[in-house]
């Protein structure tokens, strides 16, 4: 069962990671024309960014206690 939630967050880890940059680089396009609310995007980018790498690094704890459960069973 762990080894599922392992896999899983692998999976959802490179999805966020592919839809991050697809969108950044969408930003990036706006840059010349509207650098104000370039940044401001990629300010909640980051803070989006920042808040998934979070609850990743829970969920991960969560498998790996969830394994040694498992293990010891």
């Amino acid at each position: 069962m762990a080894s599922i939630g392992f896999r899983w967050l692998d999976i959802l880890e490179k999805e966020f990671d592919k839809a991050f940059v697809e969108l950044d680089l969408t930003v990036g396009e706006w840059e010349s024309e509207e650098p104000d609310v370039v940044f401001n995007i990629r300010q909640k980018l980051c803070t989006l960014s920042s808040c998934f790498a979070q609850l990743t690094h829970k969920a991960q704890t969560i498998f790996q206690n969830s394994a040694k459960i498992e293990v010891s069973f």
